[in-house]
């Protein structure tokens, strides 16, 4: 009698032999899926995503794994010197001008929602400055690779390349923070592919930030499937001011946004859409400054 834990090892042979002799993708035919992809498709398909779908997506040459994403860093980027630019005057000027060309979107917004048109407009600027910048990665790739974090190989180059840098540094606080990083990349994943399942719009020419934030508004895929307000498609929403608009409005008050509310009770909702202490101060600066006449 096979018991339970054997069965499930010979399920997952079986699972592997037919992902190495599949081919074939969206656009570009490859003779088989990488093998760094192949847990992870193993491990999507016995949460119930299509075995076929995972392949034709895995297969294809623009799915390319991203090394560098798997590698953790100890320090932060988010250095006020990276915000500055929003603060200058030639983009407090485009501020203006976006706020007056979108005047009537965001006034319905701002009665909806009870969120400051100005905010809005600040997050929109630093995100994506209105879609000029949306992101050059592929979310597939740029998710899966992050997901791979996890992996034995990856968190032994981890701890290596760390423990060299810092032999203070424990590598099983770097494995332990490698793995919540990986988890929450899978998670992202997850939601990423339930959103291009139902969609007509090819699933890898979808371009994000290296974190896998999407769309004018720099949604990730979890907070697309909860707050964003999307009418007709996906594809659409990428693009759209004013749908970047009304979801920014959803977001903010879905986390307590309103008018009179305390500086820093503001302050903890615009940390949660982007955890970053600079990022947070110059969105309410550019705001200030879109208020004054």
């Amino acid at each position: 009698m096979i018991n339970r834990r054997s069965d499930h090892r010979i399920r997952y042979l079986i699972l592997i032999l037919l992902v190495m002799s599949s081919s074939g993708a969206y656009g570009n035919e490859s003779d088989e899926i990488p093998s760094f992809y192949q847990p992870l498709i193993y491990r999507l398909s016995q949460e119930g995503f299509d075995f076929e779908f995972l392949s034709r997506l895995f297969s294809d040459s623009r799915a390319e794994f991203l090394p560098a994403l798997t590698t953790i860093s100890l320090y932060s980027n988010e250095m006020p010197e990276r915000y500055t630019q929003f603060l200058s005057p030639e983009l407090i000027l485009l501020s203006k001008k976006f706020l007056n060309h979108n005047f009537k979107t965001l006034r319905q917004m701002e009665k909806r929602f009870q969120v400051d048109k100005e905010v809005a407009v600040a997050i929109l600027l630093v995100e994506s400055r209105f879609g000029e910048n949306i992101g050059r990665f592929r979310v597939l790739p740029t998710l899966a690779s992050i997901a791979l974090m996890g992996s034995p190989e990856n968190l032994r180059k981890n701890c290596d390349t760390f423990r060299e840098l810092d032999p203070e540094v424990s590598c099983e606080w770097i494995e332990s923070r490698s793995r919540r990083k990986a988890e929450w990349a899978y998670q992202e994943l997850k939601c990423f592919l339930n959103i291009i399942r139902q969609e007509k719009i090819d699933p890898l020419e979808v371009f994000g930030s290296h974190a896998g934030a999407m769309g004018m508004a720099q949604f990730i895929p979890s907070s697309y499937l909860n707050y964003a307000l999307s009418e007709e498609s996906f594809e659409k929403w990428l693009l759209s001011r004013e749908e970047a608009i009304f979801s920014i409005g959803n977001y903010l008050k879905s986390h307590g946004w309103q008018k009179n509310l305390p500086l820093q009770k503001k302050k903890r909702i615009l940390w949660a859409y982007n955890r970053s202490e600079p990022y947070v101060e110059t969105v309410l600066q550019v705001a200030q400054k879109l208020k004054q006449k």
